[in-house]
C-alpha cells in the first residue's frame, strides 16, 4: 500500500524535473538559514512578509541542499515522503468500505486512493520544497487514528492532538484542519461521556503541547526582537514599531457571495487559473461529489435510499471532517495548496458516495471512468511544477558567487516583487538583505532600516533577476525603473560598480544526465541569474518629499472612506510614473493615482474602480464616490 505510491512519486518527480519554485527563491531556502545564522536583527524583510514563518519545516531541504546533496537524492527522498498520502489514503478508504467482500473492499480503496491522488496541485508540488506535501500525512494519519476503534481513546486522541500540532505549528494555516478534527473526539464510538471528554482533553492537550515544542521558540524570538509573536502578521493587534499597523488578509481566492460558493465545485472544472490556484488545475472532482450528494438527498427525501451499504460510525467521522475542513478551508482562503488535505480526502468521499447510491459495478465503472478523466485533465492542462521545471543538476542552486561577493559585507536591497533572498547563504555572512520594495514595501523612514543603511554605508547594492548586464552595465530602461524605485531612499543605481551571479547547472555528471535523458525537461527561458550593482546617495528634492506627504495624505482619506474595498489594508505610498500608488498584495490590488485619477487596479480581475479625482480628496469633506457608498 505504500510500495506502489512510492515508486509512482518518485517517477514522477524525475519525469517533472527540478522544482525551482517563487516561493523557494524567495523564503523555503532562506528561512532555515535565516534561523541557524541567528539573523532576525541581521535581516530586514529580506524575504518581505513570509520572512517571518516558522522555519523549522523547512530544515530538511536546506540542511540536504546545503550539504551538496545530488539535487535528484533530495528531490526522491521528500517524493518518498509525499507518497505517505496516498497510502494513508487507501488505509482510511479500507475503514470506510469494511461491508464489502474483500475483493470489492479492495477495488474500491484503490479507486478512492487513486482518486483522492487525482490532482493537479498535489502533483505539482511532489517532490519540491513546499511544505503543504509534507505536512498532509501526518494530518491523514490523525484522521485514521480518530477512526480506529478499540480501548484506548485518550491515547489515540493524544496521538492525532499530537499530528494536527505539528502541522499546524509548521504551517499556521492547517490550524483549521486541527480543529475540523476536534469533533470527531467527541464522537469515538461505543465510549461514555466521559471517555470523549477525556479523549477531547487528551487531543487538546496533546495538539497544543506539540504547537507550543515546535512553533514556541520562534515566537518567543519574534516577540523579543519585534514585539510580535506572529511578526508580522496581526500587527493592527500587537502594534510592532517595525511594519504597518494592519492585519495582513488574503483575498486571491475568496468567495464573494453565495452564488459563488455554488458555483465553486463547477468552476473548479474550468481552465481558470485564479479559481483555488495559481496554476492550471482543473478538476472535475468536486461537481462529482455534489452531484452524487444532491441524487442521495433527492432518494432519501423520496424514501428510495439503496438500502446496501449504509454510512456506520467511520464514514460519519470522515465525512464530518471533510465538511468541516471544506468549510473552514473555503471560508479562510480557498488556496488549493492551503486546501491539500481537503483536495486529496475528496476522492475518498466521491467512492464511497458512489458506491453508497450506485450499484457496486455502476459505481466501479463510473469512479474508474472519472478518474481516467480527471488523470488525462491534470496530464494535459496542469504543469509539471509549481512556477518552474528546471532541468537537474548536481546542485538544486547551481549559483557561481564571484570573488567580490564572497569576500565583501554589504546591504543588499531588493525592489522587485521576487526578493531573491535564497542567495542569502551563497554572499559574505555579514552581508544584510532587505526588501525594501516588493509585496509589501517598507517606509523610507523605518528605523531598522535606518540603522542597517548606516551601518553598510558605502557598501549599499542592490540585487534583482531584472538587472541584466550588457557590455558589463546594465540598460538605460532597467537603471531609470530602478532609481525610480529607490527614490524614495535616496539612492540612485551606479551602473559602472555591477557583477553578476549567474545560474549555471553542474548537470554534466552521470545522474543529472541520465535523469535529465528521463524527463527530457528543455533548459527554462526564465531568469534565475541575479545581477547586483552599487547604489549611490541621491538626495530627494524637498519638493518631492512634500509631493509623497501629500499623496500619502490623500490615500490614507481614499483608505478610510472606502473601508469595504480595502478591508483595513494599508500600504507605503510609491513613485509610479509621473504618478503614486500603494499596492495591497492581500488584495491583488494597486491604488494609482495618475493625471489627476485615482483608481483601485483589481489586476489579477481586469478590472478598475474609479474613485474620482485625485485633487478632490485633499479635501476632508471630499464627495464620497459611487464605489465607496
Amino acid at each position: 500500500m505504500f510500495g506502489l505510491p512510492a515508486l509512482v512519486c518518485a517517477g514522477w518527480t524525475l519525469y517533472a524535473g527540478k522544482d525551482v519554485s517563487w516561493d523557494l527563491l524567495n523564503y523555503h531556502y532562506y528561512l532555515p538559514y535565516e534561523l541557524l545564522g541567528r539573523r532576525l536583527a541581521q535581516d530586514f524583510f529580506a524575504a518581505s512578509a513570509q520572512s517571518y514563518l516558522n522555519p523549522i519545516g523547512y530544515l530538511p531541504f536546506y540542511l540536504m541542499v546545503s550539504q551538496d546533496w545530488h539535487s535528484v537524492l533530495v528531490s526522491i527522498l521528500l517524493a518518498l515522503a509525499h507518497s505517505l498520502s496516498i497510502g494513508l489514503l487507501y488505509l482510511i478508504a479500507w475503514r470506510l468500505f469494511v461491508h464489502l467482500p474483500a475483493r470489492e473492499r479492495r477495488a474500491f480503496s484503490i479507486l478512492a486512493a487513486a482518486l483522492g491522488a487525482a490532482s493537479g496541485v498535489y502533483w505539482m508540488t511532489v517532490g519540491g520544497s513546499f511544505l503543504d506535501p509534507l505536512l498532509v500525512p501526518p494530518m491523514l494519519a490523525a484522521l485514521l487514528l480518530l477512526l480506529a476503534e478499540d480501548g484506548h481513546a485518550a491515547s489515540r486522541a493524544a496521538g492525532a492532538g499530537a499530528l494536527f500540532g505539528v502541522a499546524a505549528a509548521l504551517k499556521y494555516s492547517n490550524a483549521i484542519y486541527a480543529l475540523a478534527a476536534l469533533p470527531l473526539t467527541l464522537a469515538m464510538s461505543g465510549r461514555a461521556l466521559g471517555s470523549r471528554l477525556r479523549a477531547c482533553l487528551a487531543y487538546v492537550s496533546a495538539a497544543a503541547a506539540t504547537v507550543g515544542i515546535l512553533a514556541g521558540p520562534w515566537c518567543v524570538l519574534l516577540l523579543r526582537e519585534f514585539g510580535n509573536p506572529v511578526f508580522p502578521l496581526m500587527n493592527a493587534w500587537f502594534r510592532s514599531p517595525d511594519a504597518l499597523q494592519f492585519n495582513m488578509i488574503g483575498e486571491r481566492f475568496v468567495l464573494q457571495d453565495p452564488v459563488a460558493l455554488l458555483a465553486f465545485p463547477f468552476r473548479m472544472a474550468t481552465l481558470d487559473p485564479q479559481i483555488y490556484s495559481e496554476n492550471f488545475s482543473p478538476d472535475l472532482r468536486f461537481a462529482a461529489l455534489l452531484l452524487i450528494v444532491l441524487g442521495f438527498m433527492v432518494l432519501a427525501a423520496r424514501r428510495r435510499a439503496p438500502a446496501h451499504g449504509a454510512l456506520l460510525s467511520p464514514d460519519w467521522c470522515v465525512l464530518a471532517f471533510f465538511a468541516i475542513a471544506l468549510a473552514l478551508w473555503l471560508a479562510s482562503s480557498a488556496n488549493g495548496r492551503y486546501g491539500m488535505i481537503v483536495l486529496l480526502l475528496a476522492g475518498v468521499c466521491l467512492a464511497r458516495a458512489a458506491e453508497r447510491l450506485l450499484p457496486a459495478r455502476l459505481a466501479r465503472i463510473a469512479l474508474a471512468v472519472l478518474l481516467l478523466v480527471q488523470i488525462a485533465m491534470t496530464f494535459i492542462a496542469a504543469p509539471t511544477r509549481w512556477f518552474l521545471a528546471e532541468r537537474w543538476s548536481r546542485h538544486w542552486l547551481p549559483y557561481v558567487v564571484p570573488e567580490r561577493a564572497l569576500r565583501e559585507p554589504a546591504l543588499y536591497l531588493s525592489v522587485e516583487i521576487l526578493p531573491m533572498a535564497v542567495l542569502a547563504p551563497f554572499v559574505h555572512p555579514q552581508s544584510s538583505f532587505v526588501n525594501f520594495r516588493g509585496q509589501h514595501s517598507l517606509p523610507a523612514d523605518s528605523p531598522r532600516l535606518a540603522l542597517l543603511l548606516e551601518r553598510y554605508r558605502g557598501h549599499v547594492r542592490i540585487l534583482g533577476r531584472g538587472l541584466e548586464l550588457a557590455g558589463g552595465k546594465p540598460t538605460h530602461d532597467q537603471v531609470r525603473i530602478d532609481d525610480t524605485a529607490l527614490r524614495r531612499l535616496g539612492y540612485r543605481l551606479d551602473a559602472a560598480d555591477c557583477f553578476a551571479i549567474p545560474w549555471r547547472p553542474d548537470d554534466d555528471d552521470a545522474l543529472s544526465r541520465a535523469a535529465n535523458w528521463f524527463s527530457g525537461r528543455p533548459q527554462s527561458d526564465e531568469p534565475l541569474s541575479v545581477v547586483s550593482c552599487a547604489l549611490v546617495a541621491a538626495p530627494r528634492e524637498p519638493a518631492d518629499i512634500e509631493r509623497e506627504r501629500q499623496a500619502s495624505l490623500r490615500f490614507d482619506r481614499i483608505e478610510k472612506t472606502c473601508p469595504r474595498l480595502f478591508r483595513g489594508q494599508t500600504a507605503v505610498t510609491e513613485p509610479l510614473g509621473s504618478g503614486w500608488a500603494r499596492y495591497y498584495a492581500g488584495l491583488d490590488a494597486r491604488l494609482e493615482a495618475y493625471a489627476d485619477r485615482v483608481v483601485l487596479n483589481r489586476y489579477r480581475l481586469a478590472k478598475e474602480v474609479e474613485l474620482g479625482r485625485f485633487s478632490q480628496w485633499a479635501r476632508a469633506d471630499a464627495a464620497v464616490p459611487p464605489a465607496c457608498r
